[in-house]
């Protein structure tokens, strides 16, 4: 077995095991090929955009809006008539896959993941599952962070690969759809909506952490205690003790602290000063 038929096996096998021993390996993608790095890779970026659906509740609603939306549309195919008119086509081998894209991922669900990638990176992936004689049989969403192209001298792309921790798998070009938002910067790969907005992102999601932590572990009122003479351990631990238990979390928020030694000094610092829904909107 060749490393290129135990690569694409192995890809299977990670995405369909009883697939793995029956389906076809891809040909060799070229000698001029680069397999172990193209300096093309954008997966840190990539996968950091897709997991900033997840902890920010605005864009999730978002993506998932598009996705779900494109993914209700009733598909068709049309045939282009020699009169410039569009037949629709009933039966073809096409729709057949279109219908049925693979065994565990329904054709909804494979298209809502694909505007999700496309949304989120500017990039949608996907594998082509091919028969012993190459008719393709399934399509299988690739992870954009997952997969880069692999430039070539003179036909521009030699073919894809797919990597796993350290593992790299080649792919056919004929093997894989790569469908992108071009970026003004890197010609081999596309650039998402996400990737302009990931700053803000990023401090909207530091605000809401810290407006959480503020309920969940603030000893409101804030601010710092003074005392004029040093305190010993043990006054140090009581002390620290009693102001936890009577003023931290919601529940005592805002209630009155009684000291006994020190005076109290405000830091004037509050959840309405830091102007958070300003920052939300």
């Amino acid at each position: 077995m060749t490393l290129i038929s135990s690569g694409y096996r192995s890809l299977l096998s990670s995405i369909f095991p009883e697939k793995a021993n029956t389906e076809r390996p891809p040909m060799s993608i070229g000698a001029n090929a680069n397999i172990l790095g193209s300096g093309l890779s954008s997966g840190t970026n990539h996968l950091s955009q897709m997991q900033a659906m997840t902890s920010t509740s605005w864009l999730f609603a978002v993506i998932d809006r598009i996705a779900s939306s494109t993914a209700a549309v009733p598909w068709g195919l049309f045939r282009q008539m020699p009169d410039g008119e569009s037949r629709r086509v009933e039966r073809h081998p096409l729709l057949d896959l279109w219908g049925f894209v693979n065994p565990f991922t329904t054709r909804h669900e494979f298209l809502e993941t694909s505007i999700q990638h496309f949304e989120l990176t500017g990039e949608t992936w996907w594998l082509i599952v091919r028969n012993k004689s190459r008719r393709p049989v399934e399509i299988w969403n690739i992870r954009p962070d997952r997969i880069r192209p692999v430039p070539h001298p003179t036909d521009y792309i030699s073919g894809y690969i797919y990597q796993i921790g350290t593992t790299q798998i080649p792919l056919e070009k004929s093997d894989v759809i790569f469908i992108r938002r071009p970026s003004p910067i890197d010609p081999y790969r596309g650039i998402g909506t996400v990737a302009s907005m990931m700053m803000d992102l990023g401090s909207e999601q530091m605000s809401a952490q810290w407006t959480r932590n503020f309920f969940q572990n603030g000893a409101a009122p804030s601010g710092v205690i003074e005392f004029e003479e040093s305190m010993n351990d043990q006054d140090w631990e009581r002390l620290v003790q009693r102001w936890g238990e009577q003023h931290q979390g919601v529940a005592n928020a805002h209630r009155v602290a009684i000291l006994e030694r020190g005076h109290w000094v405000d830091r004037k610092y509050s959840v309405r000063g830091m102007e958070m829904e300003l920052l939300q909107k």
